[in-house]
């Protein structure tokens, strides 16, 4: 009966040592890692956010370019001569500059490699706003370029907040 090869589980289990204390301390290993993992899936939702937002621009600039740009002959002088730059409201300026200020701040918190892709992004971004803007100006009564016009903004704006978001301290409860 002593065979050690039918030895049951149970008594090798009474066999081991009650308290096994672990070599090293491990949670501060443990904390690093769930603080690391708390903070990735924002970082990668403002991402894929970010990348779609450049789908849907890309997209609806294909869609213009497919659908063609004549301005038509029977379009009222008022819409023809209409600009679509930048606001010129002070107070929009100055709240403008003070969130590109403090995205910009808190951009600097991020890793190059998230950085650079929010950089990108911001390009893109901006870069549609300018073609959707020259667009505009050889058809400016066409409602969806205007749309798409307003939407870049909001885009831009919204990839400022989600990158100051993203980085606010956490606060302890």
């Amino acid at each position: 009966m002593n065979d050690p090869v039918r030895t049951s589980l149970d008594e090798l289990l009474t066999r081991l040592p009650r308290d096994i204390a672990p070599p090293r301390n491990l949670w501060p290993g443990i904390a690093r890692r769930l603080a690391a993992r708390r903070n990735r899936p924002r970082v990668m939702a403002f991402a894929a956010a970010a990348g779609i937002a450049g789908v849907c621009i890309a997209s609806a600039l294909t869609w213009m370019i497919l659908r063609g740009h004549s301005a038509s002959p029977a379009m009222p002088a008022a819409a023809q001569v209409r600009s679509f730059d930048e606001p010129r409201n002070p107070s929009y300026i100055a709240a403008r500059d003070s969130l590109e200020l403090n995205f910009r701040d808190r951009l600097r918190l991020l890793d190059p490699a998230t950085r650079a892709r929010i950089e990108a992004s911001l390009a893109v971004i901006r870069q549609a706003h300018e073609d959707i803007r020259k667009a505009l100006a050889s058809d400016p009564a066409s409602p969806v370029l205007e749309q798409l016009w307003q939407s870049t903004w909001r885009d831009e704006f919204d990839l400022y907040d989600n990158v100051v978001q993203a980085t606010q301290p956490m606060t302890r409860t």
